[in-house]
């Protein structure tokens, strides 16, 4: 059937028809037994499931089987889990183009079983009752294999196919068949629990040899990502150095332009190097802080001076930015390590001012207040851009979870761990009155008086 379905969504899938998909899945989903289907691109990401809200779009299953590891990509696979079959078949063309999963449910087959097995209960019960009914009237040579019978009936409604059911009267007579059917029945139970087991514990044995290479291919991934990161960031820093020079040394504003545009472009690749050589370390658990102890307030200071300096460098006069410190003569210090930090609040003012509309005023404030006791600063990045979509928030600080095609989705997973690895909490929400978000975190701030009750301890 999932062959069948594979084939049957071909067309569809290959002009992205979405109407055409929903119609083949409901068709598909006419078999009562089927309890969902979701048509995949190759990487896993769900098209459709055949229904209008398509509450999966975009949604990735990991751990859908990897037919790449069969010998025919025709054939498809099965998983058991929880009562649910799961097939899933390659939609092929002249390559792959998609794939198909679809979730049959075991229930039916429970049911069987559970009614074979009430079955021979009842069998056992009316056996029973007949042992204690002909025991009445007939002789004790009658009563005993009945009785024989009904022992074995009992063994095998509780699971035990062990015991023997032989023809349990040396005559041809009716016990003596009955006894004979009911060891035929016994064996043809064996049988059918044999090869479930076996095929449970072939297609273990499929899934735990395709999680194996699934591990190596994503240790392979990880380590060339990390290589080419290296080996990118090697050559960025010349060509930063050496536009400087040119565009220090050229008068022609034509050509300083096209420098700017080199030294911008490279500087972008340096950050996207970065990025990745953060999430390897991130991934790999080998983050490392530099702390020092040093004023919050100071830090986004100077880093929102900058910003202005670069806006009005870029001529962009519709974005202003707004910094509300605490209390003047206030100190915020923090323990923690400059350079994450300063990346973590340079990060959410880039996503700030890069999704307010363009040809918009827009406004971007930055807060920092101190919360539990003065035992935490909290800063807050307010805009007024075009908030987050519904779709992303629940997984908006995981990788890659962006539908701009100005980023790579990794910044706001690398500002989470940043953040968590000193200690702190970052979140995000939509502004109440629907205009842009709110990116807010956590630090733990320096306690100095602890620190000087402790140096006044050790004096004495």
């Amino acid at each position: 059937m999932i062959s069948l379905a594979s084939r049957e969504l071909r067309n569809p899938l290959y002009f992205l028809d979405l109407d055409g998909l929903e119609h083949t899945i409901q068709n598909i989903k006419q078999n009562p037994d089927i309890q969902s289907v979701y048509v995949m691109f190759p990487d896993g990401r769900i098209i459709t499931d055949g229904t209008l809200e398509n509450k999966h779009y975009n949604e990735t299953l990991n751990d859908c089987i990897d037919t790449q590891a069969r010998r025919s990509p025709d054939e498809p696979l099965v998983e058991i889990k929880n009562d649910v079959l799961h097939a899933c078949a390659p939609i092929v063309i002249t390559e792959k183009i998609g794939m198909v999963r679809a979730d049959f449910s075991l229930a039916p087959l429970n049911d069987i079983v559970n009614n074979l097995i009430i079955t021979l209960i009842m069998i056992g019960g009316i056996i029973s009752i007949i042992v204690i009914i002909v025991g009445l009237f007939i002789s004790r040579s009658i009563s005993k294999p009945i009785l024989k019978l009904k022992h074995a009936a009992n063994e095998i409604s509780k699971g035990n196919f062990n015991v023997d059911i032989r023809e349990t009267s040396s005559r041809n007579d009716e016990i003596a068949e009955l006894s004979s059917q009911f060891n035929i029945m016994k064996q043809s139970i064996v049988s059918a629990n044999k090869h479930l087991n076996r095929l449970v514990k072939e297609r273990t044995r499929e899934l735990e040899i395709a999680n194996e290479q699934l591990k190596n291919q994503e240790k392979m991934q990880k380590e060339f990502i990390n290589i080419a990161a290296h080996e990118l960031r090697t050559p960025i820093q010349p060509i930063l150095g050496l536009s400087e020079v040119l565009r220090s040394k050229e008068e022609d504003e034509e050509k300083r332009t096209l420098i700017e545009i080199i030294s911008r472009n490279a500087r972008r690749l340096q950050r996207l190097t970065q990025d990745i050589l953060d999430v390897t370390r991130i991934e790999s658990q080998l983050l490392r802080l530099n702390k020092e102890k040093f004023n919050l307030n100071d830090l986004i200071f100077s880093i929102i001076e900058e910003y202005k300096k670069e806006i009005r460098d870029n001529n962009n006069s519709n974005i202003k930015l707004l910094f509300n410190p605490i209390e003047e003569n206030n100190n915020i210090i923090v323990d923690a390590d400059r350079y994450r930090i300063t990346q973590i609040i340079s990060n959410l003012l880039d996503n700030a001012i890069k999704f307010t509309k363009e040809g918009q005023v827009g406004t971007v404030s930055v807060n920092i207040k101190k919360k539990e006791n003065n035992s935490l600063a909290i800063v807050d990045i307010k805009d007024t851009g075009s908030g987050i979509d519904p779709e992303i928030m629940p997984r908006l600080f995981t990788k890659f979870a962006s539908k701009s095609f100005k980023g790579t989705g990794l910044g706001l997973f690398i500002s989470k761990s940043i953040i968590e690895a000193h200690g702190g909490k970052i979140w995000a929400e939509n502004n109440i009155d629907g205009k842009g978000a709110t990116f807010s975190f956590s630090l733990p701030l320096f306690n100095q008086s602890k620190l000087n009750k402790v140096e006044q301890t050790y004096s004495n």
